[in-house]
Formats: C-alpha cells, sequence, structure tokens
C-alpha cells in the first residue's frame, strides 16, 4: 500500500558533497527539506579517489576527514621516464571519502534537513503543485511533494532522465582499487600515461593515509581490464608488489555539460550536471561551487513562489558564469592530448623536463583552473603549440575574455 505523499519545499535526490550541503542551506534557511538517498548509509559505495584542494573547506566544516597530504606529483612517461614536480607546500589533501560525504549530510540533518536513507527515486513527475516523486524506501513504497525537485544522483542521473535535461557527451569509464602496503612518498600523487596504461585519460596512485588508491579511467573500454594490466607494469609495481587490495571501486568521469541544468521545478547539480574537470576528473569543488549556487537560486525561488523553468534558469547562469568557461577549456585540453599517441607524449616530456618549464608548473599548476598553468606554459615554450590543437582556441579566448 502507498501511503499519501509527504510534503516538502525541496526535495534532494543523491546525499553526495552536492546533495547534502546543498540540502544544509536550504534548511537552515527555514525551508522543508527532504534528502534522498538510495544506500542504507551515506558514503557508500566510495566512487572517487578523495583527492581535492583545500578550497572545498570554504564551503564545508570538515577538516577532521583529512587524511593526507599532497605536495607534488609524479609523472611517467609511456616509456617509463619519471618528472617529479614539487610544490613544497601543501597543493591537495585526501579525505576519507565516506566520512566526508556524512560530514556534510549531518551538518544538514543539524540544519533541519529530513534524510530517507535506502530510499531509491524510482519516478517524479510534475503535478499542478509541483513534483511528486515515489520512491522505494527497503520494499515500502512512499511518496514525496516537493515544490522543487534536485537532482544530485551522480553521473547516470534519473532526475534529469525524467525532465529531459541532455545527458553528458561521454562517460569515461574508471576503476579503482584501494590496496594496504603500496610504497612511496606519501606527499606525492603518482601519474601514469601512455596509451597502452590508460586510453585517453591517465592512472594514478593516491596516498591515502595507511593505504593508497590505485587506479585509471580510459576513454572507452573495460577499465578494469586495463587497471590489471597496469599493475604489472615494472613502474607501477616498484610502488604495488607486495601491496593486497582491500576495496575495489568503480565509477565514471561525465563529460560535456548541458545547455541546460534546469526545468521548471527542476535543477541538477554536480555529476548529474556534468560539472566535473575533463583534465583531472574531479568534481568535488565544482559540486560544492555549483551546489551553493543551485542552493541560493532555490531559496529565492522559494522566497518568490516561483519555480519555473524561466526563474531557475538564473542558476544556470550563475554556475556557468563562475566556472563554465574553465570546464570548457578543460574539456578541450582533454581532447586534445587525448589524440596523441605516444611518441608525441614522450616528445612532451622532453619539453617538461627543463627546470624552466618545471618551475612554472610548480608556481602556476592548480588542479582546481589547470587551464591557468596551460597559458603560460605555452607562452614559456611555443613547441606546445603542435600538440595542442582545439585546445588553443580555448585558452586564447580566456585570455582576450572570449
Amino acid at each position: 500500500m502507498v501511503s499519501s505523499a509527504r510534503s516538502f519545499d525541496v526535495v534532494v535526490i543523491g546525499a553526495g558533497p552536492a546533495g547534502g550541503y546543498l540540502a544544509g542551506k536550504v534548511a537552515a534557511a527555514g525551508y522543508d527539506v527532504a534528502l534522498v538517498e538510495e544506500h542504507r548509509e551515506i558514503g557508500e559505495p566510495i566512487q572517487c579517489g578523495g583527492l581535492v584542494t583545500p578550497r572545498v573547506f570554504e564551503y564545508v566544516d570538515c577538516k577532521e576527514t583529512i587524511i593526507g597530504a599532497v605536495h607534488g606529483a609524479q609523472l611517467y612517461s609511456p616509456s617509463g621516464r619519471r618528472l617529479v614536480i614539487d610544490g613544497h607546500n601543501t597543493q591537495a589533501v585526501v579525505v576519507q571519502r565516506a566520512m566526508f560525504d556524512r560530514a556534510i549530510a549531518t551538518d544538514a540533518v543539524r540544519k533541519g534537513a529530513h534524510t530517507f536513507l535506502g530510499a531509491q527515486a524510482q519516478a517524479a513527475r510534475r503535478d499542478d503543485g509541483g513534483v511528486e516523486i515515489s520512491i522505494d524506501q527497503d520494499g515500502e513504497p512512499r511518496r514525496l511533494h516537493a515544490k522543487l525537485i534536485v537532482g544530485c544522483d551522480g553521473v547516470r542521473s534519473n532526475v534529469a532522465k525524467w525532465f529531459n535535461i541532455l545527458r553528458p557527451r561521454k562517460i569515461l569509464p574508471g576503476f579503482e582499487v584501494e590496496m594496504t602496503g603500496v610504497r612511496g612518498d606519501p606527499g606525492f600523487v603518482t601519474l601514469f600515461i601512455g596509451n597502452e596504461i590508460a586510453p585517453g585519460f591517465f592512472g594514478w596512485i593516491i596516498p591515502s593515509g595507511d593505504t593508497a588508491r590505485v587506479g585509471l579511467c580510459v576513454g572507452e573500454g573495460n577499465a578494469y581490464a586495463y587497471l590489471e594490466k597496469m599493475l604489472t607494469r615494472p613502474e607501477v609495481r616498484q610502488y604495488t608488489k607486495g601491496a593486497q587490495p582491500i576495496l575495489y571501486i568503480a565509477g565514471g568521469i561525465p563529460l560535456g555539460f548541458p545547455r541546460r541544468t534546469y526545468a521548471d521545478n527542476v535543477l541538477v547539480v554536480g555529476d548529474a550536471a556534468c560539472q566535473a574537470k575533463a583534465v583531472s576528473g574531479g568534481g568535488i569543488f565544482t559540486a560544492l561551487t555549483c551546489s551553493s549556487l543551485a542552493a541560493q537560486t532555490a531559496i529565492e525561488a522559494l522566497e518568490a513562489d516561483d519555480v519555473s523553468g524561466r526563474f531557475l534558469h538564473r542558476y544556470h547562469k550563475a554556475w556557468t558564469k563562475s566556472i563554465g568557461k574553465e570546464l570548457r577549456k578543460d574539456l578541450a585540453i582533454h581532447e586534445s592530448f587525448s589524440k596523441l599517441n605516444d611518441d608525441q607524449f614522450e616528445e612532451l616530456f622532453d619539453i617538461f623536463d627543463s627546470p624552466e618549464m618545471l618551475r612554472l608548473i610548480e608556481k602556476k599548476g592548480d588542479i582546481d583552473f589547470p587551464s591557468k598553468v596551460g597559458w603560460a606554459l605555452l607562452k614559456e615554450d611555443p613547441r606546445l603549440l603542435k600538440y595542442v590543437g582545439r585546445a588553443l582556441r580555448a585558452m586564447i579566448a580566456k585570455n582576450v575574455g572570449i
């Protein structure tokens, strides 16, 4: 038997960082908010390496979830050649991702949000007064009603699908294994580049306290098979030989955000809106940035009693103005470099392997805004023009204000 609908001002689907943060901000403004999470435990299963910059803590107060600090990176070319980039000071931190998500959701509950755990959103449709959402919570059908539904439900967002918001241009499949006994300097992230290793992206080792996360994404194909092969390579085995797996993690990176991330009574945020960085694959900082803007729009819409697409468009306008240009540049850079062959990657290592270029990367590098260093490197060594392709126009556009 389906119970009568329980009414809220806002129903948020997905209790990751974007959903939890938005739910807390809107609840703190005095509105009734439901936070719906399909899993029984927030933060599980883990689908992220947990590498973030300290900027994320400008949004969320959960530094207790930090389990490591990173000040540099070492990169391996297809032939196994190594480049070391040392920023000396902390450039990024590693968070215990499940704890991070739960801390944000706990704060939302303290501010008045209601959680529905183990609750899968099965359908949503508009009615005269807003949106009716059908959920299944541990086998029991329920109905929720909201003036506004916010999809923070990930790469394959049902909310976006139900309300005809276009899906990603492409999803890069990824696979990661958390391992104990991995060797290496805990202050460095290690990246592996090459078309035999991870065509269309790269592989990584991210230190995470007593363990390390070893993984990759690929442009297409079986990410797990590529990871198994990567783990046999000598440049990887020097770190992982004798290490033991304790957790396998599958995920994906959505590329190419839609022209519209809103509809009547609807907003989509985070991976559901393809707000991930194509160069690094990171999405927590961008999700929190956009979640903050979505929350502000939601509050304004509720105050005005206007949740039409015309009103909610201001969210899309705000976030594309804030980080949209950077995401477009990141995508152009990714698409250019994903087309390079291994000989070209080796040539790039030749260019970067100079004191001047390494100092420039150390000074200008920023994983939240990777295009900044791209333009600086082009000006330092014009030989890079040969490799950047369509990314050049994007980086020029940044500097002439297009």
